[in-house]
């Protein structure tokens, strides 16, 4: 029940933050890649990077390729704030050790294998948006118009971020 609370409560906030982020709600109605585009904002909050990977007013990178499909969405979250830093929406992902959040779309399905040996130990937390990228950390989808995700443990331990439990909670499945 407590679980469901917590639930309720960040998918309020992230429809929030997307109207938000989205203009005046008359214009233009809440989209997909703006509500996944909240849920990345989220995973940062919730997620821990070592202090030397982000020191006391670092900008907080968050990377997607050019041709990413939420690439537009995510520049509307340029200059907020993830637990102190200022996000920076960088459209390229080279270096992918210079990103704090790495996110991936279907455009970028012939450049993860390369992506991941480069990742190799970093402190990078990726999202992957209905690509199933094997070894990403957090896997987006959308069901029934809303928004699900996935979170492999196996690849956040090798990121050395620490997830919040209360996003572990929510995750649609954990493995």
């Amino acid at each position: 029940m407590r679980s469901k609370r917590i639930g309720g409560a960040l998918l309020a906030v992230a429809s929030v933050l997307a109207l938000f982020t989205a203009g005046p709600v008359a214009a233009q109605p809440v989209q997909a890649n703006d509500l996944k585009a909240a849920f990345i904002f989220n995973f940062a909050v919730f997620t821990e990077w070592p202090r030397q990977v982000l020191p006391d007013g670092a900008p907080f990178n968050i990377c997607a390729g050019a041709g990413n499909a939420m690439l537009p969405a995510l520049l509307q979250l340029n200059d907020k704030a993830v637990n102190g830093h200022r996000i920076a929406v960088r459209s390229s992902v080279t270096p992918v050790r210079g990103c704090h959040v790495l996110v991936l779309d279907r455009a970028d399905h012939e450049q993860w294998p390369q992506y991941k040996r480069e990742l190799g130990g970093s402190h990078v937390l990726t999202v992957s948006d209905e690509l199933g990228a094997d070894g990403a950390v957090i896997l987006l989808s959308m069901q029934n118009q809303r928004v699900s995700f996935d979170i492999d443990l196996t690849a956040a331990r090798g990121t050395q971020l620490t997830i919040s439990s209360k996003l572990l909670r929510l995750a649609r499945s954990v493995q």
